[in-house]
């Protein structure tokens, strides 16, 4: 004959296994919602003012109202999808550059600027290449989670093209993009 305590232990570990998968999933959507999207900063928002130092010495200042569009490209030397672009971004540079295109690549978690040097010697890279000291700093102000995280500016300093990652896919809407702003 049963005790009839257990009756209610059973009963208790049925609404238990209905309970706690749903608690488990309700978490999992509050943890999905809460993540910050890779590319936080969006397209219409202004880019955050920084002033850098390129590999040449030369003042770099991205964000701002300024007389050119900028090509912001958050970057790794050990990131595949970044190394894919970066031929991309160097055409770009030489057929819109004369127009007021200004490619900006910005190295993170890439070493010293030396070996930055080198990496973009071998490819070949003529736009400008900045490796901040304050890595921390810019990744937090620029929501960079991911590589390549790109950004592309207007003259007013707002955003007009947010992305993370890069296929090839993406080259039409960034060409369109950038003939767009120039031809404002």
């Amino acid at each position: 004959m049963p005790i009839p305590h257990s009756t209610g232990i059973i009963a208790l570990m049925r609404v238990a296994q209905i309970v706690v998968p749903l608690v488990l999933i309700g978490i999992a959507v509050l943890l999905f919602m809460a993540s910050p999207p890779s590319a936080s900063l969006r397209a219409g928002r202004p880019l955050p003012e920084m002033q850098f130092t390129d590999l040449n010495g030369e003042t770099v200042k991205i964000g701002g109202a300024q007389d050119k569009v900028y090509l912001v490209d958050f970057w790794a030397t050990w990131c595949a999808p970044c190394r894919q672009s970066m031929p991309f971004f160097q055409e770009l540079h030489e057929e819109f550059g004369e127009r007021g295109l200004e490619v900006v690549g910005i190295a993170l978690e890439s070493g010293s600027a030396q070996n930055v040097r080198s990496f973009v010697q071998s490819l070949r890279l003529t736009y400008r290449i900045v490796v901040p000291e304050n890595e921390d700093e810019v990744r937090s102000l620029y929501q960079v989670q991911s590589f390549p995280t790109l950004y592309i500016v207007d003259r007013n300093g707002t955003i007009r093209y947010a992305e993370t990652g890069f296929s090839n896919e993406f080259r039409d809407d960034i060409r369109r993009v950038v003939e767009q702003l120039l031809n404002q």
